[in-house]
């Protein structure tokens, strides 16, 4: 029955978001999507999970409402105080960053690409010299996650793989502006992928690949609002290349659970998920990982509340430049777990911002959160600024990453956003500096 309502819903949900914004790809729909999967997965209980509460359902339900509120409050003031449109010739200029054709963004995708590689090879040079060699690093991968837990390993010079998150969203504004995917679209991925096996972790993998559809997807939204010609693609280029990264994006996070020694033992998971065991990509851990965080914000909601400092988790990167500067001490990166049967310390992002900022949190920052996207929507498609983009493609990836953790807590959403801002910035001087240049000629 949970099921049918949800799915019922979430239809009805999608059909309005998209006779609201004109397309089917929108935040709102994107909210609904990922919430409704979940909540289906979770109903199948291929794992003995516990039903979920009301105080959950109270929890879950509030913050969607109130992040449709945002949108809505947006929609109605535009129709009660409407904007002077802007000349239509004006609006179909060209972005500037591609006045050249492209060119200057390619090389940008190429430097930031390497100095990521880089990065994660340097990265690896520190485990090697650790733990002796390339085998050794993945025998001691729990050791190194442990490691990561209680503040990293010493040594690796700091925020230089946030260059790899620059990289893809200029690879995923390049693929859209060319109309075809090419080896240099999935270039930036390779350093984050490394990186990512050296730190046995997943979620970086799974943030790169949310911000290059996001950007992907609206970038061409924006392209197809401002310019008098379509920018379509082959559907076969599109498919066979959307289905080569979600599959490189499965499988490199496979690898990392392996190199984590964990087994797929789970006690009383259902006889037809357990069959998938020892399967590379769809295994009891998979299905685990997109359904259980709800298994956990149903244990938070039954205890007393967690002992965290306000905002703590969703300022977290905050907190830990404040500890850097000796003025508080450093917060652990990683959440309290649970057992929902299985353990898990991630309870989606309604978890930290009810253990942030109580209620209010829950009501609030979903709320602003649909406010502020649905802003910068129709400045997206009224403006040529990519940096108009790439804070609402940031803005999505919380969306995204709302089923797991409120992903403003990692250092590299914050810290790659800035350099995307600064970077835009740098190039679009460079582009116009070399255009004008070449005119005088």
């Amino acid at each position: 029955m949970i099921s049918l309502i949800v799915s019922f819903v979430s239809l009805v949900a999608i059909v309005i978001a998209r006779i609201t914004f004109k397309r089917w790809f929108n935040h709102l729909s994107l909210y609904v999507i990922i919430w409704c999967t979940m909540i289906l997965l979770y109903d199948l209980k291929l794992f003995p999970y516990d039903d979920i509460l009301p105080l959950t359902w109270f929890y879950i339900i509030s913050s969607c409402l109130c992040f449709i509120f945002g949108i809505f409050t947006i929609i109605s003031a535009r129709k009660l105080f409407p904007l002077v449109e802007r000349n239509t010739e004006e609006s179909k200029k060209s972005v500037k960053i591609f006045v050249d054709g492209g060119t200057t963004v390619r090389y940008a995708i190429l430097f930031f690409s390497i100095i990521s590689i880089i990065g994660a090879v340097q990265h690896w040079i520190i485990l090697i010299e650790k733990f002796g060699s390339i085998p050794g690093v993945l025998i001691n991968a729990n050791a190194i996650y442990i490691l990561n837990t209680r503040g990293g390993i010493k040594g690796q010079v700091p925020f230089i793989s946030n260059f790899g998150y620059v990289s893809i969203f200029f690879s995923a504004i390049y693929t859209a502006y060319n109309k075809k995917f090419t080896l240099l679209t999935f270039l930036p991925f390779l350093g984050i992928i490394i990186k990512e096996v050296a730190t046995v972790g997943r979620a970086g993998m799974l943030l790169a690949l949310m911000e290059f559809l996001f950007t992907f997807l609206l970038f061409r939204h924006q392209l197809n609002f401002i310019s008098v010609r379509l920018f379509k693609f082959s559907k076969k280029n599109a498919l066979i290349s959307f289905t080569f990264l979600i599959i490189l994006f499965i499988t490199s996070a496979s690898l990392v659970r392996l190199s984590r020694g964990a087994t797929e033992t789970y006690s009383g998971t259902n006889r037809s998920l357990s069959q998938f065991k020892d399967n590379l990509i769809l295994s009891p851990s998979l299905y685990l990982y997109l359904s259980g965080h709800i298994g956990v914000l149903n244990k938070y909601s039954q205890g007393d509340g967690e002992n965290t400092s306000f905002g703590q988790n969703t300022f977290l990167t905050f907190y830990h430049i404040l500890d850097k500067l000796g003025v508080i001490k450093r917060s652990s990166d990683y959440q309290k777990g649970y057992f929902t049967p299985m353990w898990i310390n991630t309870g989606t992002y309604i978890r930290e911002l009810h253990a942030d900022f109580g209620l209010t949190g829950v009501f609030l920052i979903p709320f602003l959160l649909g406010l502020i996207v649905t802003w910068l929507w129709y400045g997206l498609f009224k403006n040529n600024s990519l940096i108009i983009l790439s804070i609402m493609v940031y803005l999505y990836i919380i969306i995204g990453f709302s089923f797991l953790v409120m992903i403003t807590r990692t250092s590299y959403w914050s810290i790659s956003l800035l350099l995307i801002i600064i970077s835009i910035k740098v190039i679009e001087k460079i582009v116009i500096f070399v255009y004008h240049k070449r005119l005088k000629r």
